[in-house]
């Protein structure tokens, strides 16, 4: 293996050798300049997404369609910072994903801060028993009351899911059918059902959106462009990336172009969420979103904003502003991946932990040391 594969932005950072991006204050963001801004802009510009594919594509698809796509995401990109072969096997080994659950509050959260109708788009269901005629019945009423003035296109939604469960061949007279029915209004209506545990934190997080900073987020949010994909093929190591910003805002609405990221976490401090974060390699993700999305639009991209909500009590919100060098950091770590990709293609060998022996007569053979402060945890018994 070439010398220098395993090298870490650490080893670089002690030997002296730390500003490999060329890092300058200058070329990112400052935050006092975007507050300024944004306090004072009068409109907001919408995006032309077809305008902004200057070096790739920028396009609002599906989350499947971009989880498909053979291009290069930070996800995959972190493994390599474990070993070659933890990148090998998050590509091409099968991924056993956690089942959903009916609903993640965390989840919808996340499409609430970016679309702040949907706190109003949650209700309660009555109790009722779907086995049961009866039942069925009392939530067929529920839902009828709740959308007797919806129109879809120039009739009733109520009326588009009647005759949309006769298409199905379903008699509305029959138990199935009225199931069906039932069905179509919940997923057709626009709103979220929840239990009243769930609607009572989802008022809370509501308040605190509101509240947060005097009203930065509703601001920060108003013309922020929503989860669209950018993929291209990296300038200098020809491979091919993407990358799928939870929100970005363009200058001409925020002073900079800008990053939005939404996370969710049961850290109960700022000091736990960026101990998490440096944990996780934040910084990776967000240093390739401003590398790849400036490529592909042909403007600099030079700030990340971190939405921060928990998701255990009280459920209150953080919004974060990256340090420069943090990202500079996280640039490095994006190109140093993408070199270490590249060098493994082209040799075909994608080693393991045992790349970590001293030699390769070794077999693997790792010496094994435990952290310095485990030796202080020997205290003298007096015996």
């Amino acid at each position: 293996m070439e010398a220098g594969l395993f090298d870490t932005l650490e080893q670089a950072v002690a030997g002296g050798e730390f500003n490999p991006t060329g890092y300058d204050p200058a070329d990112y963001a400052d935050m006092n300049t975007v507050i300024r801004f944004i306090r004072n802009r009068r409109k907001i510009v919408g995006a032309d997404l077809v305008k902004l594919a200057q070096n790739g594509e920028v396009i609002r698809d599906s989350f499947g369609k971009y989880l498909s796509s053979p291009h290069l995401s930070s996800s995959a990109l972190k493994e390599i910072h474990k070993t070659p072969l933890h990148f090998w096997c998050a590509l091409h080994e099968p991924k056993i994903r956690p089942e959903k659950r009916a609903f993640d509050l965390g989840t919808w959260c996340h499409l609430a801060f970016l679309e702040p109708n949907k706190f109003d788009r949650v209700l309660v269901e009555p109790r009722a028993s779907l086995s049961t005629t009866e039942g069925v019945t009392r939530l067929l009423s529920f839902w009828e009351r709740k959308l007797k003035n919806v129109k879809r296109g120039d009739r009733s939604l109520i009326t588009y899911c009647q005759a949309l469960i006769k298409k199905r061949g379903l008699k509305l007279d029959k138990m199935d059918g009225r199931k069906a029915l039932l069905q179509a209004y919940r997923d057709y209506s626009g709103f979220t059902c929840i239990d009243a545990r769930t609607k009572e934190v989802i008022k809370l997080i509501k308040r605190h959106y509101h509240l947060y900073g005097g009203g930065l987020l509703p601001e920060l949010m108003q013309g922020a462009v929503p989860e669209c994909s950018f993929y291209s093929h990296d300038a200098e190591t020809g491979l091919p990336v993407k990358v799928r910003p939870d929100a970005f805002l363009l200058e001409e609405n925020a002073g900079a172009n800008l990053i939005i990221s939404f996370k969710t976490t049961s850290a109960d401090s700022v000091s736990k969420f960026a101990y998490d974060a440096a944990k996780y390699r934040y910084q990776l993700a967000e240093g390739m979103y401003l590398d790849v999305m400036s490529q592909v639009t042909g403007r600099q991209f030079s700030g990340v904003i971190t939405v921060m909500l928990q998701t255990v009590p009280p459920y209150l919100p953080a919004v974060f502003w990256w340090d420069a060098e943090f990202l500079a950091a996280g640039k490095y770590m994006y190109r140093q991946a993408l070199t270490q990709v590249k060098q493994c293609t082209e040799s075909g060998l994608f080693p393991g932990f045992d790349a970590f022996a001293e030699h390769p007569d070794d077999m693997g053979l790792i010496p094994f040391r435990l952290p310095e402060w485990s030796l202080r945890e020997l205290t003298p018994t007096g015996l």
